[in-house]
């Protein structure tokens, strides 16, 4: 009995300890301010609304180091991260879009960090705080610091949190349909064939019609009612069907004799 009183005394102490481990993630100092023991969990914090965002409480005027030419006072959200800079630290994004969530650090050349509290702790850095952005003679940004108290970040540029990226949205196909409409060009021909030329068209019965072989070829006689002979050339039916000639001309017909 005494055994199972201490087995259950045991692991209510370890679910107790489970539960203080727990709580022990976020810090807070005597300002309010906090901290997080992972980049992670401070990143999540931001990005679930939970998160308290950094407020400085005291006040330094900016402050050059070598090889910074100016300073200029802008928000957080306005400053690109030098390509350089990405590149070395291996971030995932160039812009403060979503704040950051940098690692607390002390102070050092004549500056402030954070409180000690949250040193060594990752501390949320809203996109909108207002920051010294000192550049070099060129116009570049290299380095950032708090504006009100010119507290240094961590590195510096601040460790940025990656904002979340929208799905594109989709994007809905048109089914366009065209119409190829023929251009159609009507074109009126006349033919005139040169080797005819046509004086007039005589229509006659077959039985009536004589072929003649002459030296120029062969001709062709017709016999008509009055025993009138006409010779002539004789003209293919597709000829006549299909020949358009552009001129006038009679058209005869010779009736039959046979009754």
């Amino acid at each position: 009995m005494r055994l199972n009183v201490l087995t259950a005394a045991v692991l209510g102490s370890g679910f107790t300890m489970f539960a203080s481990s727990a709580s022990a993630a976020m810090v807070t100092d005597s300002h309010g301010n906090v901290g997080y023991d992972s980049y992670e969990e401070c990143v999540t914090a931001v990005k679930d609304g939970s998160a308290k965002f950094y407020t400085p409480y005291t006040y330094q005027n900016p402050k050059r180091q070598a090889g910074e030419a100016s300073v200029k006072k802008m928000r957080l959200s306005e400053v690109m991260i030098p390509q350089s800079v990405v590149d070395s630290n291996r971030l995932t994004t160039s812009d403060y879009a979503a704040g950051a969530c940098d690692l607390g650090v002390g102070q050092s050349n004549g500056r402030y960090g954070v409180s000690g509290a949250l040193v060594g702790k990752y501390v949320p850095i809203a996109a909108d705080m207002p920051v010294n952005v000192y550049m070099d003679a060129a116009g570049n940004p290299v380095r950032l610091t708090m504006q009100q108290c010119d507290n240094h970040f961590g590195n510096k540029f601040p460790t940025p949190i990656v904002s979340e990226v929208k799905e594109p949205e989709a994007q809905v196909a048109i089914a366009e349909t065209r119409t190829m409409e023929p251009v159609v060009v009507n074109t009126t021909r006349v033919i005139r064939p040169a080797k005819y030329s046509v004086k007039e068209v005589i229509i006659a019965p077959s039985d009536q019609i004589n072929r003649v072989n002459t030296a120029q070829g062969t001709a062709v006689a017709i016999e008509g009612a009055d025993r009138t002979v006409i010779v002539g050339e004789e003209a293919d039916a597709d000829i006549i069907d299909n020949t358009e000639i552009n001129q006038t001309f009679p058209v005869k017909r010779v009736p039959d004799t046979n009754p």
